[in-house]
């Protein structure tokens, strides 16, 4: 029997230590591939450790930049975590502290807590089979002067096999407090609370490609369809929900309908002109077509109404509100 166990960890030590060192080289490899292809790819140190039953990747002062994005991450601490005999899935645990760069801020990401786990496709191109990302205490700051917070936020992707490199993706955040700016420019008497309650969306998504590891390396696919499955968002006395589906054509035009139930709707027409984004005689011929519309109904503060986007355009109902929108390709 003791030969037996000594020989048993013998083989499974063996397995660990060519595991380590082939998880070590691939991610080593990865890095000098990107740093040959233009990228920043820097650490002070890196190491896999584990024994016996992890692989575990830890990086100090990890620096990753994209030349075709312009998109960087650092992070003083980043952990990936993965069992031994289930390398497909890890865990990765962030820094409380980390750094997103675009072309024109950077944006400091703060957190109690920031984990995610991660499903690959078993092969060697690593298609995202499911995501899930869990942040507490959530904080961003940004260089050009911004922030914005949210008690929790999650949110989890899984692949859809019946749409074209589809995935079902759900956001979910709590007590979420929005930008001055965007709170000045939306709400400029001050009249909403501070924080937005509920925001919810749950979509399918299709794409152009799979997200794998082409993906992030060459380009990000592109959005071909979105189906919303739920959207809720609560913020005070307002409250917006929708289903429905739209389509993303090649050159981004966005097409298609939702069907929207927004509570206190006269509410948010008098935002919508405060903010500036509607002149008043506009919104007084808006507020007596909607008026229309909730003739007869049991509540009257709610609006039940499709956005119907078509031809470049999207209107309320019947009612023309302007140029639909398009993604940036």
């Amino acid at each position: 029997m003791i030969v037996a166990l000594l020989i048993g960890a013998a083989l499974w030590s063996g397995y660990w230590y060519v595991g380590k060192t082939a998880k070590f080289e691939v991610l080593s490899a990865w890095l000098e591939n990107r740093r040959a292809a233009g990228w920043v790819a820097e650490y002070t140190d890196f190491r896999v450790v584990g024994y016996p039953n992890r692989f575990d990747s830890r990086f100090r002062d990890l620096n990753l930049r994209s030349p075709k994005t312009g998109i960087g991450w650092q992070a003083p601490l980043f952990n990936i975590l993965a069992l031994s005999y289930k390398p497909n899935h890890i865990i990765a645990a962030f820094a409380n502290t980390q750094t997103i760069s675009f072309a024109r801020e950077d944006v400091t990401v703060d957190s109690s807590k920031m984990m995610a786990s991660v499903v690959f496709e078993p092969d060697t191109k690593l298609a995202v089979d499911r995501i899930r990302l869990l942040a507490e205490d959530l904080a961003l700051t940004s260089t050009n002067g911004w922030r914005a917070k949210a008690d929790s936020l999650a949110f989890s992707t899984r692949r859809n096999p019946g749409v074209d490199f589809g995935h079902d993706a759900l956001f979910d955040a709590t007590n979420v407090t929005p930008t001055e700016a965007f709170r000045a420019g939306l709400d400029p008497k001050g009249r909403l609370p501070a924080t937005i309650d509920k925001l919810l969306l749950d979509v399918t998504l299709g794409f152009t490609a799979p997200w794998d590891r082409i993906a992030i390396e060459e380009g990000l696919p592109l959005v071909t369809g979105i189906k919303v499955n739920r959207m809720n968002m609560g913020w005070g006395t307002l409250g917006l929900s929708a289903i429905g589906d739209l389509d993303v054509a090649p050159d981004g035009q966005v097409t298609g309908r939702l069907s929207l139930s927004i509570q206190n709707w006269r509410e948010v027409l008098d935002l919508v002109v405060t903010s500036g984004l509607l002149d008043q005689s506009m919104a007084d011929t808006i507020g007596r077509g909607l008026e229309l519309l909730t003739l007869g109904s049991d509540d009257p503060t709610r609006l039940s109404v499709p956005l119907i986007l078509e031809g470049g355009r999207m209107s309320l109902g019947p009612i023309p509100l302007g140029f639909a929108p398009r993604f940036i390709r």
